[in-house]
């Protein structure tokens, strides 16, 4: 029997500690209030529990900027925060990185979003942002294709490898952090 339960994730009509493990992707860059949330899955943990939880990874997704550039995303993370966020509960038993991309273009994700967030600034809609960006990266990339060969394609999922990354660092390369975490209570 499967039970599904529609509820506000800063307010789960749960009892407590009635779950060995909680799993939330791409859930927390939703959510304004960060800490209820989590605070939320522990109380619902049993003892010992684990949270799986992924996450964009900031350095990609918005770098540099003081908002996200995802309107839908009320705050992303860079590998530092995420950690201090979670450390308030939950012990952090594994991190991961995952789908690896170049330092080239993590560098144009740096510059894109740049360019999109002093776009924005001169209130230009979105859409028309999005558009010149493309354009631009379209320009690019075929000027690119006149000098070498150059063949977008999507990527073989089985190619997109998680690796287990150290809390060391905020610039890593990757696109989403997956964190298995056990509760402190």
């Amino acid at each position: 029997m499967m039970l599904i339960v529609c509820a506000d994730a800063t307010h789960l009509p749960f009892k407590e500690r009635c779950f060995d493990t909680v799993v939330s992707l791409e859930t927390l860059e939703h959510i304004k209030d960060q800490k209820t949330f989590l605070n939320n899955i522990k109380v619902c943990l049993k003892r010992n529990g684990k949270l799986i939880l992924s996450t964009p990874n900031k350095m990609y997704s918005s770098p540099l900027l003081p908002k996200p550039l995802n309107s839908y995303h009320t705050r992303e993370h860079y590998l530092g925060t995420l950690l201090k966020l979670l450390s308030c509960g939950f012990k952090i038993s594994h991190i991961y990185g995952g789908k690896n991309v170049s330092g080239l273009e993590l560098l144009r994700r740096m510059l894109g979003s740049l360019l999109k967030f002093l776009l924005s600034k001169l209130s230009v809609k979105p859409c028309i942002i999005d558009d010149f960006y493309h354009r631009i990266l379209h320009l690019v990339l075929t000027t690119r294709k006149r000098t070498r060969k150059l063949a977008l394609v999507d990527p073989d999922p089985n190619s997109i490898t998680h690796e287990e990354l150290k809390a060391t660092s905020n610039i890593v390369p990757y696109q989403y952090f997956i964190v298995c975490a056990d509760s402190t209570s």
